[in-house]
């Protein structure tokens, strides 16, 4: 009796362990009938670093525990209930920025940055050549295996075609640049393809991941 209580514990175990995070990749997404992705599937909303796939709700706590950490004047300040915030820098040890995630909060009470969900991802810039070395070591990958440095193309095999598209020429202060989106409601993912035609920046925000 007592083995079979334990059993049934250590599958109920490895199921929450399943939610938010995990090496395993997210189930298959829902096809619309054109063969596009339906951008509202929960499954497109993970980011995969260093072999690690985080999911959208998972707590950022979590995320600090690999060694990317928010500034301590962040982690600190507090995000009202049912809010999200926008990009916050994410550093590594040597306190380098390699990546931005926004905050969420699904909750009825306040909660500090720090407690809060993963709300949304952001990877790179504006041009591939501008990416710093120790972001590009971490091979981030999300959705359909789209990375920095990939082409437009990936994107669309992935996705599917973009809902918006928009070529921003180069500027004193800016590159050129396009960016494609994809979006529905509070979901979507957001792409910069750079002048070379790489994959420069990916994004993507979830804010109600606990709704169908």
């Amino acid at each position: 009796m007592k083995k079979y209580i334990a059993a049934i514990f250590l599958s109920v175990l490895m199921a929450l362990c399943l939610v938010g995070c995990g090496s395993d990749e997210p189930a298959a997404v829902q096809k619309n009938e054109d063969g596009s992705v339906n951008i509202r599937d929960n499954n497109l909303y993970y980011v995969k670093i260093e072999g690690k796939t985080f999911k959208a709700g998972a707590k950022i706590a979590d995320i600090e525990k690999e060694g990317y950490i928010m500034s301590d004047k962040r982690r600190d300040e507090v995000l009202p209930a049912q809010r999200y915030s926008m990009d916050n820098d994410m550093k590594n040890a040597a306190g380098t920025t390699v990546f931005q995630m926004k905050a969420l909060n699904t909750g009825s009470e306040k909660v500090k940055y720090a407690e809060a969900e993963l709300g949304g991802f952001t990877i790179g810039s504006y041009n591939t050549s501008e990416i710093a070395e120790e972001t590009l070591a971490l091979n981030i990958e999300v959705y359909g295996g789209l990375k920095l440095g990939g082409s437009y193309d990936d994107i669309v095999n992935a996705l599917g075609e973009p809902d918006f598209s928009h070529k921003h020429e180069k500027t004193d202060l800016l590159p050129a640049y396009t960016t494609y989106k994809y979006s529905s409601g509070y979901r979507g993912y957001e792409f910069i393809v750079d002048d070379a035609g790489k994959i420069s920046q990916i994004s993507w925000n979830n804010y109600d991941y606990n709704e169908k």
